[in-house]
């Protein structure tokens, strides 16, 4: 499909990124202690992106204090998750405003996950004929790929050389051998342990799979589950009918009334950007923005 007369955003997983900066890129501190590796990961990802897709826009979104909507549904969601450390908790604060100085925007909001705003900006900027691209190692987006949709995969080698995966449509029948429209009922059979969601007893992918590419989905799997097999998971998937439809809500990338994509075009403070840097204690990239021009960096 030809995309080059389409609008292209880029949308960031601002937490899977971070996480991933903090872990994968060496420990570095300020002269104070204050730890920047995670920062210095994060802009440097953000700037390769930019280089490698050229989009015209860029949004960055960050978590707040999770769904209500799926923490009314299930107490223990994400309960197992290990308390964030201090050290990336403090670089994460400070992301933001540099996302917003880079001239790219930042989006969050209370009670509602970032994979729920990522999730409605991909279909409204589909449902325009423009194209987005979902940078985040995340499963739950690929339910979102479509001809207009797609995923970028964080390289799996930490080489300077290794660039992001383009997931689409037959990447997501590749990889997990179903169809992204299959990939909600996918996950709430067999449960997602990043999230604390059970799935049903005794099934995997393999199994889950199976059935899906059978009979296509979980209502079609109960209206048909005398051809269920083994036959000893016919009264498991009865038993547990109800947390399969309750894990299908949990794992359905949800949508708000009353949003609209951002109108306003962004453009990058060269100078706030310099200072944050400086300021930061990341003397490298700040040199590096006196000696480009904007154009070649955002």
């Amino acid at each position: 499909m030809n995309t080059q007369n389409k609008k292209k955003w880029i949308l960031v997983d601002g937490h899977n990124l971070a996480f991933r900066c903090f872990y994968g890129v060496p420990d570095m501190t300020r002269s104070d202690g204050l730890h920047v590796n995670a920062i210095y990961g994060f802009i440097r990802t953000l700037m390769k992106l930019n280089s490698t897709y050229t989009p015209d826009a860029i949004c960055v979104f960050f978590d707040t204090d999770g769904s209500k909507v799926r923490k009314h549904e299930l107490s223990t969601y994400k309960a197992n998750r290990k308390k964030m450390p201090v050290e990336l908790v403090e670089q994460i604060q400070i992301l933001p405003s540099l996302v917003i100085s880079m001239g790219y925007y930042v989006d969050q909001h209370s009670g509602i996950e970032a994979d729920d705003l990522i999730g409605m900006y991909a279909k409204k900027i589909a449902n325009e004929d423009e194209i987005a691209y979902i940078a985040s190692a995340d499963k739950d987006f690929a339910q979102c790929i479509s001809k207009n949709v797609f995923q970028l995969l964080p390289p799996v080698s930490k080489s300077k050389t290794s660039n992001w995966k383009l997931l689409d449509h037959n990447g997501v029948i590749e990889k997990y051998g179903l169809r992204p429209d299959q990939m909600v009922d996918y996950l709430a059979l067999i449960g997602d342990s990043a999230d604390n969601i059970d799935g049903i007893p005794g099934v995997g992918p393999k199994t889950a799979t199976k059935w899906l590419k059978e009979l296509g989905t979980i209502e079609s799997i109960y209206d048909n589950i005398t051809k269920i097999s083994p036959i000893r998971f016919q009264d498991i998937l009865l038993a547990n009918k109800e947390l399969v439809y309750r894990n299908q809500r949990l794992i359905t990338l949800q949508e708000y009334n009353d949003f609209n994509l951002p109108s306003a075009e962004h453009k990058p403070d060269m100078l706030a950007f310099e200072k944050q840097l400086q300021e930061i204690g990341l003397f490298s990239i700040a040199r590096e923005i006196r000696k480009e021009n904007q154009r070649e960096l955002f």
